[in-house]
C-alpha cells in the first residue's frame, strides 16, 4: 500500500535548528557579554554556530533521503496529513452505503483510499457510473462499423 513519506520529524527539527541558528547569529553579532575593548567574536559562540550548521545540514539530508525514496505517487505532504488506511469493516460499510464502489476491486479501492481518501474514490465511482452509458454506446458504435 502507498505510504506517505514521514517529513514531520525532520521538518520540525529543521525549523527548530533554523530558529536556534538565527538566535545564535543575533547573539554572535551583539556586543552583549563581551569586553568592550575587543572586536573578536567569542570562540564558544562560533563553535555553537558550527554545531547548529551541521545539524541543519543533517536535517536537509534526512529530508532529501525521505523524498528520494518517495515514488511520486500522491502527495509528498508530511505523514500527518495522510489518510488512515481502511479497515475491513470500514470498507464493507462503505461498499454497503455506496453501491457504486462495487465497480472497483477491493485492493484498488484500498490503494486509492490511501492516496486520496474514500470520498474521492466514491466521487470517481459516481462519475464513472454516470459516464458509463455514453462510453458503452460509443464503444458499441465503433465495434459495429
Amino acid at each position: 500500500m502507498y505510504k506517505k513519506p514521514d517529513l514531520n520529524a525532520p521538518l520540525a527539527r529543521l525549523r527548530e535548528n533554523a530558529a536556534a541558528w538565527k538566535a545564535n547569529l543575533a547573539r554572535l553579532t551583539s556586543r552583549e557579554g563581551l569586553d568592550q575593548d575587543t572586536y573578536a567574536w567569542p570562540i564558544a559562540r562560533m563553535e555553537e554556530r558550527d554545531d547548529l550548521a551541521k545539524q541543519i545540514v543533517d536535517d536537509f539530508a534526512e529530508v532529501d533521503e525521505v523524498m528520494t525514496k518517495h515514488l511520486g505517487t500522491g502527495s509528498a505532504a508530511p505523514a500527518a496529513w495522510s489518510v488512515t488506511p481502511l479497515t475491513d469493516e470500514e470498507l464493507a460499510a462503505a461498499k454497503a452505503d455506496w453501491p457504486e464502489l462495487g465497480m472497483f476491486a477491493d485492493d484498488t479501492i484500498r490503494r486509492m483510499v490511501d492516496v486520496v481518501g474514500i470520498r474521492m474514490v466514491r466521487a470517481m465511482a459516481q462519475e464513472a457510473v454516470r459516464r458509463a452509458p455514453a462510453v458503452l454506446s460509443a464503444v458499441e458504435a465503433r465495434s459495429s462499423k
